[in-house]
Protein backbone atom coordinates (compact mmCIF):
# COMPACT_ATOMS: atom_id res chain seq x y z
CA UNK A 1 0.00 0.00 0.00
CA UNK A 2 1.23 3.48 -0.86
CA UNK A 3 0.38 6.37 1.44
CA UNK A 4 0.54 10.12 0.96
CA UNK A 5 1.03 12.24 4.07
CA UNK A 6 0.04 15.89 3.74
CA UNK A 7 1.31 17.99 6.64
CA UNK A 8 -0.57 21.08 7.84
CA UNK A 9 -1.80 22.29 4.45
CA UNK A 10 -4.10 24.82 6.11
CA UNK A 11 -5.35 28.32 5.37
CA UNK A 12 -3.36 30.03 8.14
CA UNK A 13 -0.10 28.75 6.60
CA UNK A 14 -0.91 30.18 3.16
CA UNK A 15 -0.26 33.74 1.92
CA UNK A 16 -2.71 36.02 3.71
CA UNK A 17 -2.98 33.63 6.66
CA UNK A 18 -1.95 34.27 10.24
CA UNK A 19 1.39 32.42 9.92
CA UNK A 20 2.08 32.29 6.17
CA UNK A 21 4.73 30.10 4.59
CA UNK A 22 6.18 31.98 1.60
CA UNK A 23 4.74 30.54 -1.62
CA UNK A 24 2.94 27.88 0.43
CA UNK A 25 -0.02 28.05 -1.90
CA UNK A 26 2.12 26.77 -4.77
CA UNK A 27 2.03 23.22 -3.37
CA UNK A 28 -1.78 22.98 -3.41
CA UNK A 29 -2.18 21.88 -7.06
CA UNK A 30 0.52 19.23 -6.61
CA UNK A 31 -1.01 17.94 -3.36
CA UNK A 32 -4.42 17.71 -5.02
CA UNK A 33 -3.03 15.93 -8.10
CA UNK A 34 -0.94 13.46 -6.08
CA UNK A 35 -3.95 12.28 -4.10
CA UNK A 36 -5.16 10.35 -7.15
CA UNK A 37 -2.00 8.22 -7.08
CA UNK A 38 -2.23 6.91 -3.51
CA UNK A 39 -4.41 4.33 -1.81
CA UNK A 40 -4.19 5.98 1.60
CA UNK A 41 -4.13 9.73 2.23
CA UNK A 42 -3.36 11.08 5.68
CA UNK A 43 -3.53 14.81 6.39
CA UNK A 44 -2.28 16.35 9.62
CA UNK A 45 -3.99 19.42 10.99
CA UNK A 46 -2.45 22.00 13.30
CA UNK A 47 -5.23 22.70 15.84
CA UNK A 48 -5.06 24.92 18.91
CA UNK A 49 -7.49 26.21 21.54
CA UNK A 50 -7.72 30.02 21.63
CA UNK A 51 -5.83 30.14 24.94
CA UNK A 52 -2.89 28.03 23.72
CA UNK A 53 0.32 28.64 25.65
CA UNK A 54 2.40 29.12 22.51
CA UNK A 55 0.42 32.17 21.37
CA UNK A 56 2.17 35.47 22.14
CA UNK A 57 -1.24 37.11 22.55
CA UNK A 58 -1.80 35.02 25.68
CA UNK A 59 1.30 36.44 27.39
CA UNK A 60 1.00 40.17 28.22
CA UNK A 61 3.91 42.19 26.91
CA UNK A 62 5.17 39.39 24.64
CA UNK A 63 5.27 39.28 20.86
CA UNK A 64 5.68 36.52 18.27
CA UNK A 65 9.27 35.32 18.22
CA UNK A 66 9.85 35.96 21.92
CA UNK A 67 10.84 32.97 24.03
CA UNK A 68 9.43 32.04 27.41
CA UNK A 69 9.63 29.11 29.79
CA UNK A 70 6.51 26.96 29.57
CA UNK A 71 6.15 23.77 31.60
CA UNK A 72 9.87 23.86 32.30
CA UNK A 73 10.88 24.09 28.64
CA UNK A 74 11.80 26.94 26.35
CA UNK A 75 8.88 27.91 24.12
CA UNK A 76 9.00 30.22 21.13
CA UNK A 77 5.86 32.34 20.92
CA UNK A 78 3.78 32.39 17.76
CA UNK A 79 0.99 34.55 16.37
CA UNK A 80 -2.48 33.17 16.96
CA UNK A 81 -3.00 30.58 14.21
CA UNK A 82 -5.00 27.46 13.38
CA UNK A 83 -7.46 28.02 16.20
CA UNK A 84 -9.90 25.14 16.54
CA UNK A 85 -12.99 25.44 14.33
CA UNK A 86 -11.70 28.61 12.62
CA UNK A 87 -11.36 29.30 8.90
CA UNK A 88 -7.59 29.49 9.35
CA UNK A 89 -7.49 25.94 10.71
CA UNK A 90 -9.41 24.53 7.74
CA UNK A 91 -7.58 22.55 5.09
CA UNK A 92 -6.58 24.44 1.97
CA UNK A 93 -8.83 23.83 -1.03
Amino acid sequence: MKALIIVDLQNDFLPGGALPVPRGDEVIPLANELQNRFELIVATQDWHPPNHGSFAANHPGKKPGDRIELAGLEQILWPVHCVENSAGAEFAP
